[in-house]
């Protein structure tokens, strides 16, 4: 050892001996000692990796035998309740709600998760899954107190899909679809400017706009305005081979006109051309024969975007659509009907909209040069007498069978609301409703029914035309629309439920404060 080497070097130098082999002997051990730490040091790294590896090792294997044991203890706990609703009995989930209708309702027979929260996920089938609002839908309106058919309609007794969901023939009360169920809410809150009716206020709207009130009555609201362009004058307007094309289907001049199409052939449209034209005034305007300048129409560009004009009318598309396109409107307008309306709109349509610009008269014959130029060059031409008395007696006839006069003013007839009312349209009886030949017809999706009379005259009114013409003109409205429009005359029933008080939703805290006052 080292301790041995260093007293025999010590012993021999006392006795004046050479100690130079013995420390020569004591470098061997002492490079051979360094040499074994090194070795030690690298086995101590590596039992420490070793420990490190085990401990890791061990924390993986107890985080997996948790997770297999929680599992395994869910799909334990999984497979005793399926065992549990294996042996439970079928039965027959039923709500009864005497003082709403006397209703009976199994809805929740087969839709079990739509009052249960963690059923929200597309991926479960739609009859399984959470009601969408749940809190909003279902707190408020308790579905062990309410049902399903309240507001969604259907046959709250039957147990079948079809049947419940009551799209068969002659049941008075089929399912709403979708959005449509918003019709079930002015039934009980009367207004809907402080709950989230979205699509029955949308159909609200489009009613309006559409100016439906000028045919049809409906609770609450007024008589609708003339919101066409007066007629008493037209005779100094219009093209008459325009205003037949126009009368036949105005879609043929404006793709999106707000105007609706009547049911109107060839035939029709002349005697309706005939009989305004021949008995409107021809004078109107302080300046006559009004002829265009070509050599304005550059100016009339730059006044027509100097004042923007774009920003109400469109050029083929190109602007806005507040008024109409001005991309064809010399097949309609003459010049100097053109020259006095920019002079002076409201001396011809006291109701328009659209301003006096204050222009020059130089300023004015540019601009109607310029817009003469667009003319229609595939506008059918016809041939229209004005001195048919006839033909005038049959288009005043017309108009006043299809309630012209309701949107217009027209010589010789009176505005009337001459439609079936809309307010209980969804509580009439079915056999009231004029199916004509078209009873059912999937494909056009005609059933006998009363909300399928309802939806289709919205959309397409001429289905029904198979025995009788009817009057009622098309709005060319999308599927949306329809069904928005739909929505709001199936919700105006022109009955008000009285829902009783427990019926009405309270917070907890009035309920609790009602409890301590019949404490007292």
């Amino acid at each position: 050892t080292m301790g041995s080497i260093d007293y025999q070097i010590s012993r021999v130098a006392s006795e004046g001996k050479s100690t130079d082999a013995l420390n020569a002997q004591k470098e061997q051990l002492a490079a051979k000692y360094a040499e074994q730490q090194k070795v030690a040091v690298a086995a101590k790294a590596e039992v420490d990796k070793a420990t490190k590896e085990a401990l890791d090792s061990e924390k993986d294997y107890l985080a997996i035998k948790t997770k297999f044991e929680d599992k395994y203890s869910k799909i334990d706990l999984l497979e005793k309740k399926m065992t549990s609703i294996k042996n439970r009995p079928i039965e027959i989930q039923q709500v009864l709600a005497p003082q709403l209708n006397n209703t009976v309702d199994r809805c929740m027979t087969c839709h079990m998760g739509a009052n249960k929260d963690g059923f929200e996920d597309k991926k479960y089938p739609k009859v399984y899954q959470t009601h969408p609002n749940r809190d909003l839908f279902l707190v408020k309106h308790n579905v062990k107190d309410f049902g399903c058919v309240v507001c969604h309609q259907g046959q709250g007794l039957s147990t079948k899909k079809d049947e419940a969901h009551g799209w068969v023939e002659f049941y008075d009360k089929p399912m709403f679809k979708g959005k449509q169920v918003e019709a079930s809410c002015i039934k009980c809150h009367k207004t809907t400017d402080d709950i989230p009716a979205e699509f029955f206020n949308k159909g609200k709207e489009l009613v309006s706009t559409s100016n439906c009130y000028a045919c049809h009555k409906l609770e609450g609201q007024p008589v609708g305005l003339k919101n066409g362009p007066p007629l008493v004058q037209a005779a100094s307007k219009l093209n008459p081979s325009w205003m037949v094309n126009w009368v036949e289907n105005p879609r043929h001049y404006l793709p999106n006109s707000k105007m609706p199409t009547f049911p109107f052939g060839k035939e029709e449209a002349v005697a309706i051309t005939t009989y305004v034209l021949s008995t409107s005034d021809a004078t109107y305007g302080a300046k006559k024969n009004v002829q265009v300048d070509p050599a304005l129409v550059s100016q009339g560009e730059k006044v027509y975007t100097a004042k923007g004009c774009n920003s109400c009318h469109a050029i083929k598309g190109v602007g806005a659509a507040v008024g109409p396109d001005l991309g064809r409107v010399a097949a309609k307008a003459n010049p100097t009907w053109m020259f006095n309306w920019i002079k002076n709109p409201q001396s011809y349509h006291p109701g328009t909209v659209m301003p006096n610009l204050g222009l020059s008269d130089q300023e004015t014959l540019a601009v109607v040069s310029w817009l003469q130029q667009n003319k229609w060059e595939g506008l059918p031409q016809t041939q229209v007498d004005l001195n048919n008395k006839e033909l005038a007696g049959k288009g005043k006839d017309l108009m006043k069978t299809y309630g012209c006069a309701s949107c217009h003013n027209v010589v010789g007839l009176e505005a009337n609301q001459n439609c079936p009312e809309l307010t209980g349209e969804a509580e009439k009886d079915i056999h009231k409703f004029d199916f004509g030949y078209a009873h059912r017809d999937e494909e056009r999706g005609v059933y006998h029914l009363r909300e399928s009379y309802i939806y289709n005259k919205v959309r397409t009114p001429w289905v029904y035309d198979d025995f009788v013409k009817g009057k009622m003109p098309r709005f060319w409205f999308t599927d949306d629309q329809t069904s928005a429009v739909f929505t709001y005359i199936m919700g105006v029933t022109g009955k008000h439920e009285n829902i009783p008080y427990s019926y009405i939703y309270k917070p907890k805290n009035v309920e609790e404060s009602n409890e301590e006052s019949k404490a007292k």
